[in-house]
């Protein structure tokens, strides 16, 4: 195997590590967010509606929500799990993983994001009075990943844009 391959593999098994302590972690929150709300029943906030002014229900939304973001980074990593062995694979073939090839891919992932929360919506209904919370929160992680991906999107423009400055002012210099 060429350093490059194993540097992908030690990579790939690092992110493995990680989306596998994001789902443990977010799995906790989960079973904190059904076992320690009950402990808050009957606790009010005065002059707020329901659900708002339960203290549950704010405990309850508070450790799912921290669930969820769990959630989202690890399926954000999961998705750049791929990115090493993409690099391989297109090294392997001649070219080297482009900043627009890169970007292209965030804007590819992005698109299947919101693909897949927009097809995710119409599974809420069934759900009744917690439909509304459950588009909420699917809404909620498909803004996260999208922001993630946007982030390496523009970081990926930047590094590109400070590179070319350098190199021309690197040439001016001269």
């Amino acid at each position: 195997m060429t350093s490059e391959g194993a540097s992908a593999v030690k990579v790939v098994k690092e992110r493995a590590a990680a989306v596998a302590a994001y789902l443990v972690v977010a799995l906790g929150f989960y079973m904190l967010s059904l076992v320690l709300p009950p402990f808050m029943s009957g606790l009010r906030m005065p002059g707020l509606p329901d659900p708002v002014a339960r203290f549950d229900w704010l405990f309850w939304a508070f450790l799912f929500l921290l669930a969820f973001v769990f959630t989202a980074t690890a399926i954000y990593d999961a998705l750049r799990m791929l990115d090493p062995l993409f690099n391989v694979l297109s090294s392997k073939f001649g070219s080297a993983v482009r900043p627009g090839k890169r970007i292209a891919r965030d804007i590819a992932y992005a698109l299947f994001v919101a693909l897949t929360a927009i097809a995710l919506a119409p599974f809420t209904e069934p759900l009744g009075q917690a439909a509304p919370i459950a588009r909420a929160l699917i809404g909620v992680g498909t803004l996260l990943i999208l922001l993630f991906l946007l982030y390496d999107a523009a970081k990926t423009i930047y590094a590109y844009v400070r590179d070319k400055i350098e190199e021309a002012v690197a040439k001016l210099v001269r």
